[in-house]
């Protein structure tokens, strides 16, 4: 590494922190997620084809699936195609990394790689983190999902081992600079720590300076794993690819736990395509912002005394608990699902809205019309 990332400030969201996370370790059933449809289905009796779901972050104008040779639907990916390989480096600028069926995967290999030890995972954020390193046994030291940087003194005392940082996080849309994250990653691996740093949302940071984008680059220093994939900024949610990005000693020890012929050749096809595309890219990007500002009006006029926090592929509006499970039930009943974040032990809960893209009013119409009923 030739220098260290620039130095930035980043002003935490306003939004109670002191909050304690759910315990998953002696519960069977896993953290609740986004897109379950047929759980809503069953619950509000609406079929699940008559839905608008909003209860994910993925780009509703997704990568367009391309022509795909015939022979990518007969044959074996025996290892990762070179065309993508080299495609997903270019795209990350990223030294080395391994191929996975999204980065879940990698976040239930992780823990397994490590005797116990104390880690630091957000307390609102991603649950599959928390959920796969108290499996492990390890014990969870949680901090502020909404101002991250609250992690620097539990790193610089001493009191964590690992530390998972969901970068830009989501549903807060919190971030953390480079400069912390490089600090952080130098005094974990002093103490043999590691540093996982989750970017599933970090793809779409549109005229973002060099402090506040990916870590990717730094992904070959000691100890840290920078996981990405293609399913929210792409779209391509459903061809369940992604990328850990390490140094080699990581990424042999992730490939010798990996499940063989994860990922079809038909997936890495199409993945290749969509990561060299620098034209769309750009074009997504505008898109994304564009909608991200309609989806932000919209929910402003209804909810204009509550803080939202603003991203590029999903809109959080933050609420009393009690306020929230009354919109989120209203607005299921109307068809329109979004995704309830409840903060455990507080009365604060945040209320997350994917995007409706432009070329469907339809769809705007049916929100505009369900929020006035609530």
């Amino acid at each position: 590494m030739k220098q260290k990332p620039f130095s930035a400030t980043s002003e935490p969201l306003p939004l109670t922190t002191e909050t304690t996370a759910v315990d998953f370790s002696l519960s069977q059933d896993g953290p609740e997620h986004g897109g379950d449809l047929q759980r809503a289905s069953l619950r509000y009796g609406i079929d699940r084809d008559r839905w608008l779901d909003l209860s994910t972050g993925i780009n509703p104008d997704g990568y367009p699936i391309p022509e795909i040779p015939e022979q990518h639907f007969y044959r074996l990916p025996t290892q990762a195609d070179e065309h993508l390989l080299a495609a997903a480096k270019a795209y990350y600028g990223a030294e080395s990394l391994l191929l996975g069926a999204g980065s879940q995967p990698f976040i239930e290999l992780l823990p397994a790689l490590r005797d116990s030890c104390r880690v630091a995972i957000p307390d609102v954020g991603y649950q599959e983190h928390a959920w796969h390193w108290q499996r492990c046994g390890h014990q969870v030291v949680w901090y502020s999902g909404v101002d991250p940087q609250q992690l620097d003194e539990k790193i610089r005392r001493g009191e964590v081992d690992a530390a998972v940082v969901i970068n830009p996080n989501n549903p807060t849309t919190s971030t953390v600079p480079l400069e912390l994250l490089y600090d952080w990653q130098q005094r974990l691996a002093h103490r043999q720590g590691c540093l996982v740093i989750d970017e599933a949302f970090a793809d779409v940071a549109i005229d973002s300076s060099p402090d506040e984008g990916s870590f990717a680059r730094f992904s070959s220093l000691p100890g840290v794993v920078v996981l990405r994939s293609l399913g929210k900024f792409f779209g391509l949610a459903g061809i369940r690819i992604g990328f850990a990005l390490a140094g080699s000693p990581m990424l042999n020890a992730l490939s010798s736990r990996a499940c063989l012929w994860s990922v079809s050749a038909v997936s890495q096809y199409v993945a290749a395509m969509a990561l060299a595309d620098h034209h769309w890219q750009h074009e997504a990007k505008q898109r994304l912002l564009l909608n991200s500002n309609w989806m932000y009006r919209t929910l402003h006029s209804r909810f204009e005394e509550e803080p939202i926090f603003k991203s590029p592929l999903f809109i959080s509006v933050s609420m009393s608990s009690a306020k929230a499970e009354f919109i989120h039930h209203r607005l299921a009943g109307k068809g329109v699902l979004a995704r309830l974040w409840r903060i455990p032990e507080r009365e604060d809960a945040l209320l997350r809205f994917g995007l409706i893209s432009e070329k469907n009013p339809n769809d705007r119409d049916c929100l505009t019309r369900a929020l006035l009923s609530c």
